[in-house]
Formats: structure tokens, sequence, C-alpha cells
């Protein structure tokens, strides 16, 4: 497994600005014996979050987790207002290719998920 993560909260920002989680994922074919992407898989996955990261830019959302491995990518974002994201994620993907995602929201005020993996790592 690989982890990507902020490691803070983005200063000036506040978590209660963001209440809404939202999980992308990718499943993917495994490279054989390391449960990670393949070359084509990889460059869609980079040619896929390279398009969506004016999403971050706009003061819509904040990406602040990405795991990959065992056979799926997962971007894990905390979003002002899910409906905006994702007419704003739709435009972006606009002209691309179709690409293998699955999104799932929640409601995740206190920034839980992404607090517990930070004192995850921290316990190391």
């Amino acid at each position: 497994m690989i982890y990507r993560s902020m490691q803070s909260v983005p200063d000036g920002e506040s978590e209660s600005d963001y209440p809404n989680l939202v999980n992308v994922y990718w499943a993917f074919d495994v490279e054989p014996n390391n449960g990670m992407p393949d070359r084509d898989s990889n460059d869609k996955q980079i040619a896929f979050e390279d398009a969506l990261a004016d999403l971050d830019v706009s003061g819509t959302s904040h990406l602040m987790l990405v795991v990959t491995g065992n056979g799926r990518k997962e971007w894990i974002w905390y979003v002002k207002d899910v409906e905006r994201w994702l007419e704003k994620l739709n435009s972006l993907l606009a002209g691309t290719e179709v690409y293998p995602i699955e999104i799932e929201t929640s409601h995740d005020p206190e920034w839980a998920a992404y607090h517990h993996f930070v004192a995850a790592v921290k316990g190391l």
C-alpha cells in the first residue's frame, strides 16, 4: 500500500466549512505479486487526478488522502457542497475518457476519517 496525505488541514481553512467526505474509488488489475496498478492504469489515474486539480484551487474541496494498493486506488476529499463538487467534477472531466470510478459521499464535519489516518501514521 502507498499512502499520500496532506500533513494538516490547509492553513486558514476551517474543517466545518468542508463537512462532506467524498471517496472516489478506482479498481484496477494488479501487477503480479505487488497489488499495484500496471503502467497503463497508473498513467490513466495520474491523468484523472491532474484533470481534477482545479477542484482544490477553487475552494470547492481539499484532497486530503490518496491510498493505492491491493487492486484499488482511493482519493479522499473533504467538500463544501457535494452537488456543486459533482458538477465541477463532471465539468472538469468533460471531453476526457470515461474513467472506471465509483463515488461515495458521507457527512464527516469533524474530519474523523482524515484525523484517524494521521493519528495512526504518527503512531508508527
